[in-house]
């Protein structure tokens, strides 16, 4: 098996404006597989997801805040 490559997206996630929305789309993306942690800035409508890319890809990320009925786009990705 490939060893773990994390990586780390942000997104701008627009229309999330509170603790309710926040918390949401963390426990959504939270479930997903190759996830390995999510946190989010309400302030700056930012969300932060650690992901292993053997697993996952960021565009599939942002398929599931669309899911969860939120507007975004990719900002950086690290790794």
């Amino acid at each position: 098996m490939a060893p773990s490559k994390t990586r780390r997206a942000v997104f701008t996630v627009h229309g999330m404006s509170c603790v309710t929305c926040a918390l949401g789309i963390e426990g959504r993306l939270g479930k997903v597989d190759g996830v390995e942690s999510v946190s989010s800035a309400i302030m700056l409508n930012q969300v932060y997801v650690d992901y292993d890319e053997t697993k996952i890809d960021a565009r599939r990320l942002a398929e599931e805040i669309r899911k969860a009925g939120y507007a975004n786009h990719v900002v950086r990705k690290t790794g």
